[in-house]
């Protein structure tokens, strides 16, 4: 039924749940699991496009692609000894956006995904990415919390 999954980690402790869930159904299944990381959108946090725009964005860059492949690093380490195959990916945009498109292009059979745990007024007001990813993925998803 479930032959690739993808999950999306932020470094989040509820990320890690939805990793430690998927990785089971992974183990029952046979399928392989994608731990994935969308780094955010850099131009909108370099506020000065003045001479040092490209210093500061190249740092914020690296700093945000260190951070993204140290997530994606320690979560392959935590779970590399259940006989799942994990892979990693990392690219750059809107959170929402690039995963249903990964879900998409990738064919995945699943989306395992934490969940913020917002009140009910305030996920209906400001919506959140699992959100999103729930109302507009291809594929079924797991919320996880």
């Amino acid at each position: 039924m479930y032959k690739k999954i993808l999950v999306p980690l932020d470094g989040s402790s509820r990320s890690m749940a939805a990793a430690e869930h998927a990785i089971q159904i992974a183990a029952g299944f046979g399928a392989q699991v994608v731990f994935f990381h969308v780094a955010p959108d850099i131009v909108r946090y370099v506020s000065n496009p003045g001479v040092h725009a490209a210093i500061d964005y190249n740092e914020l860059k690296q700093e945000f692609a260190s951070q993204g492949e140290a997530i994606l690093e320690d979560a392959r380490k935590e779970f590399e000894d259940r006989g799942v195959y994990i892979s990693k990916k990392q690219v750059w945009g809107h959170p929402s956006q690039e995963i249903i498109q990964e879900a998409e292009d990738g064919k995945y059979d699943l989306i395992v995904i934490g969940s913020r745990g917002l009140g009910e007024i305030k996920g209906f007001l400001m919506g959140s990415v699992s959100n999103r990813i729930a109302r507009h993925a291809p594929c079924p998803v797991l919320l996880v919390r």
